[in-house]
C-alpha cells in the first residue's frame, strides 16, 4: 500500500461488538500477509452510543467516519446508520455474494435516478478488473444508459437480460453472472434473490462514494438473539470486509485472499450452529481462524484465487 488507510470501524448493538472482533481479528492478519498499512480508529452509534454520550450518533462518532477512507460497520439494523449513510457521498449500492468455492456475483444499482449514470459506470469498472463480462437488467431507458456508457468501455462483454428473464436466472443459475448493474426498480428483487440464503453462500453489501469514503456492512443477522453466546456466524461480516478492502480501498490482493478464505471454509470447514441441522457448531472464532489459516491457499497467486 503506497499510504497509510484509515479504517472507520462503527459498532452498534447486539452480536455487533463480536462481529466487528472477527473482522478487526482478520483484517490485521491479511493485511500483514500482504504488506498492509491499516490503521483502524473505533466508534460506536445507535443504542450503545446513546447509552454513553446520550446520543445515537456523536460527533466524535461523525469525525470517525469522515476522517476515514473507508467505513466498515457492525451493526445493520440499526435504524441510526441512515443517519450516519446521510453524512456521506453515496451513490450507489453494491451487494456481493459468493457460493460454493470460486463463484462470486456483485449487483450494482444507484441509490438516486442522478446517480444513475455513476452507477453504471462504477459497474463497468468492477466488470474491468474482474472477467470483462456485465449484464445489465431493466427497460428500454435503462438499456440506452448501459449502452452509453459501453462507448467508454469497450472491451467489456455487455449482455442485456429482461427482468422477466432475470429474476429467475438469479434463483436458480446465479452463477452464470459476474457484475450486474440493475435499474432501480428491479435491483432490492434482484440483490434479494441472488443474495437468498443458501448452502455455502454468504452475501454483504457496499454504499459506495464518489467521494469520501464508501461504506460497507453485512448482511442483517438478527442482531440480538445471539448476541454474548460466541457463535455468531460471521462469514458475512468477513466478506463485507473484504469488500472494503476491494471496493473501498482498492486492495485487491488482500481482498481476493480474503473473500477466498471466506468461501473455503463455508465449503470445507467448520460450522457455526446456524448451519447445521444437528450436532455441535464451532464457536465464531473457530469459524475465522479457520478462515485465516487458509490464506496461504487462497492468496490471488495461489491455484485457488
Amino acid at each position: 500500500m503506497s499510504r497509510t488507510a484509515t479504517v472507520a470501524c462503527l459498532t452498534g448493538a447486539g452480536t455487533a461488538p463480536e462481529l466487528m472482533a472477527e473482522a478487526v481479528f482478520a483484517l490485521d492478519r491479511v493485511a500483514r500477509l500482504h504488506n498492509l498499512d491499516l490503521r483502524e480508529t473505533h466508534a460506536t452509534f445507535g443504542g450503545v452510543a446513546f447509552a454513553r454520550a446520550a446520543q445515537m450518533v456523536p460527533p466524535a462518532t461523525r469525525a470517525t467516519v469522515l476522517g476515514a477512507d473507508a467505513v466498515l460497520v457492525a451493526g445493520a439494523e440499526e435504524p441510526t446508520l441512515d443517519e450516519v449513510m446521510g453524512d456521506l457521498d453515496l451513490r450507489a449500492q453494491a451487494t456481493r455474494v459468493r457460493f460454493g468455492h470460486l463463484d462470486d456475483v456483485v449487483v450494482v444499482s444507484p441509490r438516486f435516478e442522478d446517480a444513475s449514470e455513476w452507477a453504471v459506470e462504477k459497474a463497468f469498472a468492477l466488470a474491468e478488473r474482474r472477467t470483462m463480462r456485465l449484464a445489465a437488467v431493466g427497460d428500454a431507458e435503462w438499456r440506452e444508459l448501459v449502452d452509453a456508457v459501453t462507448e467508454r468501455h469497450e472491451n467489456v462483454q455487455v449482455e442485456h437480460v429482461a427482468p422477466k428473464l432475470a429474476i429467475p436466472l438469479a434463483a436458480f443459475q446465479a452463477q452464470r453472472f459476474d457484475v450486474v448493474a440493475v435499474a432501480p426498480a428491479w435491483a432490492e428483487a434482484f440483490g434479494e434473490i441472488v443474495a437468498a440464503s443458501a448452502s455455502a453462500r454468504v452475501a454483504a453489501h457496499g454504499v459506495l462514494a464518489e467521494h469520501g469514503p464508501s461504506l460497507f456492512v453485512p448482511a442483517p443477522d438478527g442482531g440480538h438473539a445471539l448476541a454474548g453466546s460466541g457463535v455468531v456466524n460471521p462469514s458475512s461480516m468477513l466478506l463485507a470486509a473484504a469488500m472494503m478492502l476491494d471496493f473501498g480501498l482498492g486492495e485487491h490482493a488482500a481482498a481476493a485472499t480474503l473473500a477466498g478464505a471466506v468461501s473455503a471454509t463455508l465449503v470445507d470447514g467448520p460450522q457455526t450452529p446456524d448451519l447445521l441441522r444437528r450436532g455441535m457448531g464451532a464457536t465464531t472464532r473457530e469459524f475465522t481462524s479457520r478462515v485465516v489459516s487458509a490464506f496461504q491457499l487462497t492468496q490471488p497467486w495461489g491455484s485457488a484465487a
